[in-house]
């Protein structure tokens, strides 16, 4: 695990990688913003910085927000929209062969012809993230818009070292240089950059001094709009004018549950909240245990399982299939669910139910507090590296691949549908218990899940501040085992559970680095960090 960083503030604090991300959500903040005009001020950092993981192009930004002056707490969605021509067969789907294996390999057990749902201009739906920065802010912020660009628009003039940018540009360098503007944009000198050298960003510079002048609606409703409608149409994708200026976020209440003595709150489907918010209900049918003990982790890993084959059975955009939301957050179903659990403790599930796949990494979190008791927690995606590695020329703009988050086999929950948005990871969550409002989230696929899960669980079974739950062991499993831990759940655990008859792997980590940021609401002041960077106001 990354070491961990924590920063203690009377005005506000955000926490959020890469750390000149925090920074700048700090700096919104010292300049008199709110939580939110930090959260949507860091996220558009991040967008400059770490472009293989998120981007104004980006797929989605998903946000939970809780208003300090009336209490009230919201969802934000701004998930990706497929575009109006999209159909349920528009992939050609073929058996897994021989050789290396992919997102649709390791996703969904199929091959698609070029990988045209993951790369190149069929891959690219009605971007969100944009449009999740701007809502944020509008909606909730107080700083005028050009402040929010500005701390971005800094970064571009004065160009900064490519750092983990590089390695993920030479790990997808044969993809990168089949769409001749993503790699002008990326290698502008005509070779994979080392980490170390300076990135001048002169095209997304231009673009963002658009967005600074013009308002983020013109990402969709404007020139800068019309520009990645065109570029996708002209080179063989079905994005229109149209599916831009038609795309809106949704601000709706969010999904929410009580856990022991908080209120917990989640995102909204097709985004990845509902399946956290299962697994804390499930726990809550037990009292709580030490987790430095085997019947701890056994306990989360048959949860973990259930929520898992819940989710990969029930789960899609409720506006196409018909999910069974209330009943899937209801405590008589998590108690039905944990039943053969209560009844024999020890047994442990080996059940083979149809595989569950995997998915990669492309994803970053930012969560954001102030003393007036706002509190966002935002994550934010392009899915896998680069999304679709299509750059709109002379913008800079990388666009998000949100097809490939859709099944390409037709007849499923998640298939591809015209205006669908796709079924994802992202789970930002707060908490809301009496002494603390937290916010927290991470990177990290499927991962994010079951962390999140057990990072609020510590939280508030055991009072862990952001530092310790963001440090402490890791468990992923989906629907059936083996099960993955972190090397820190310490060697007695892991005997016991491989004695009680469970496969474990051991890895180093599991999934990315979790962000908190919370109101300490008796002390009034505010406490952020994880096990990255944080940043707060003196």
């Amino acid at each position: 695990m990354l070491e961990g960083k924590e920063v203690v503030s009377w005005v506000g604090a955000v926490a959020a990688g890469p750390e000149e991300a925090a920074r700048v959500g700090a700096r919104a903040l010292s300049q008199g913003g709110n939580a939110m005009d930090a959260a949507a001020a860091a996220s558009m950092a991040c967008c400059m910085l770490q472009p293989q993981s998120t981007g104004i192009g980006g797929y989605v930004c998903c946000a939970v927000v809780l208003e300090g002056a009336t209490g009230e707490v919201w969802s934000l969605d701004a998930n990706a929209a497929a575009p109006a021509a999209a159909h349920e067969r528009m992939f050609k789907v073929m058996p897994v062969g021989d050789g290396p294996k992919g997102m649709n390999e390791n996703e969904y057990f199929c091959r698609v012809r070029d990988n045209a749902n993951v790369h190149g201009p069929l891959s690219v739906g009605a971007p969100g993230m944009m449009a999740g920065m701007g809502t944020l802010w509008e909606r909730w912020g107080r700083l005028a818009w050009p402040d929010i660009v500005a701390p971005s628009l800094k970064l571009l003039a004065d160009g900064f070292p490519y750092g983990s940018t590089a390695g993920a540009i030479r790990n997808l360098e044969g993809v990168i240089r089949k769409f001749e503007p993503a790699a002008r944009h990326l290698m502008p000198e005509g070779k994979v950059p080392q980490p170390d050298d300076v990135w001048h960003r002169r095209d997304m510079e231009v673009t963002l001094e658009r967005i600074a002048a013009a308002g983020w609606r013109d990402f969709y409703e404007g020139e800068i709009g019309r520009r990645i409608a065109d570029h996708i149409g002209s080179t063989g994708g079905i994005l229109t004018r149209e599916d831009m200026a038609s795309y809106t976020p949704r601000v709706t209440a969010p999904y929410e549950i009580s856990y022991r003595n908080a209120k917990v709150y989640g995102a909204i489907l097709p985004n990845g909240g509902l399946s956290s918010l299962q697994i804390l209900n499930m726990l809550d049918c037990f009292d709580p245990a030490p987790d430095d003990t085997v019947a701890y982790w056994h306990r989360l890993a048959e949860v973990l399982k259930l929520a898992w084959r819940d989710r990969l059975t029930y789960l899609g955009d409720p506006d196409f299939v018909d999910v069974p939301v209330e009943r899937l957050l209801s405590r008589a179903y998590a108690a039905g669910r944990v039943e053969t659990m209560r009844q024999f403790p020890d047994y442990v599930d080996r059940l083979t139910p149809p595989p569950a796949g995997d998915s990669v990494h492309g994803t970053l979190h930012v969560s954001a507090a102030d003393v007036e008791g706002n509190v966002a927690s935002v994550t934010i995606s392009q899915g896998g590296a680069f999304g679709s590695c299509v750059v709109v020329p002379e913008t800079g703009i990388i666009l998000g691949h949100a097809m490939c988050r859709l099944d390409p086999r037709p007849g499923r929950r998640n298939s591809v549908g015209p205006g669908k948005r796709p079924l994802n990871n992202t789970a930002p969550m707060v908490l809301r218990l009496p002494e603390r409002d937290v916010a927290t989230g991470m990177p990290g696929g499927r991962r994010i899940i079951s962390v999140n899960a057990r990072v609020s669980q510590q939280i508030v079974d055991y009072g862990a501040s952001s530092c310790e739950s963001a440090a402490g062991p890791r468990m992923h499993v989906q629907t059936d085992e083996p099960l993955t831990v972190t090397e820190s759940i310490g060697q007695t655990v892991l005997e016991g559970l491989r004695g009680m008859g469970h496969e474990v792997e051991v890895v180093g980590s599991i999934g990315g680095a979790v962000h908190c940021a919370e109101v300490l609401k008796g002390e009034k002041k505010v406490r952020a960090g994880g096990n990255t960077w944080a940043a707060g106001v003196e």
